[in-house]
């Protein structure tokens, strides 16, 4: 069977620590395909703010999602605590790739050396008044130079 592959590369530009709830957890009894991709976009928009923008304001555009991959390694159960690295990189005129590696932590907060998932978007800058693309900000790109995990 073909797997979809993804490469997270070897700078994070931001990580964050986003709980699994009671509500995440499907029929299977772990995390949910569609829940993954729900603390995905949560993790997104907490790095956007972080660098003082957001997913609908990154200086005066905003951003769609052309395309997304998960690829999962291991089962996620409630109450696991994850870490979410997220890498911004291929950088062209209106569009760039955010990279995703899902960790699982222990209580303390120490990884426990699972990964659970890598994925991988391909976010589009968009003008919305318009309604049609725009040129990836100068002022993202710098502020991506400025932070690492």
């Amino acid at each position: 069977m073909s797997r979809v592959e993804v490469v997270f590369p070897e700078k994070a530009h931001f990580s964050t620590e986003l709980a699994v709830r009671i509500g995440d957890i499907n029929y299977g009894n772990h995390l949910g395909h569609d829940r993954m991709v729900t603390m995905i976009h949560e993790a997104r928009i907490l790095f956007f703010r972080s660098i003082g923008y957001s997913e609908i304001d990154v200086d005066g555009v905003g951003t769609v999602i052309a395309d997304l991959a998960v690829s999962y390694r291991n089962e996620t159960f409630y109450g696991d605590l994850l870490r979410f690295d997220i890498a911004v990189q291929d950088i062209s005129r209106k569009s760039c790739q955010f990279y995703y590696r899902i960790v699982r932590l222990d209580q303390s907060g120490d990884e426990k050396g699972d990964l659970i998932a890598l994925a991988k978007t391909s976010v589009v800058f968009f003008d919305y008044a318009e309604r049609k693309s725009a040129t990836v900000p100068a002022g993202f790109i710098a502020q991506l130079d400025k932070v690492s995990a």
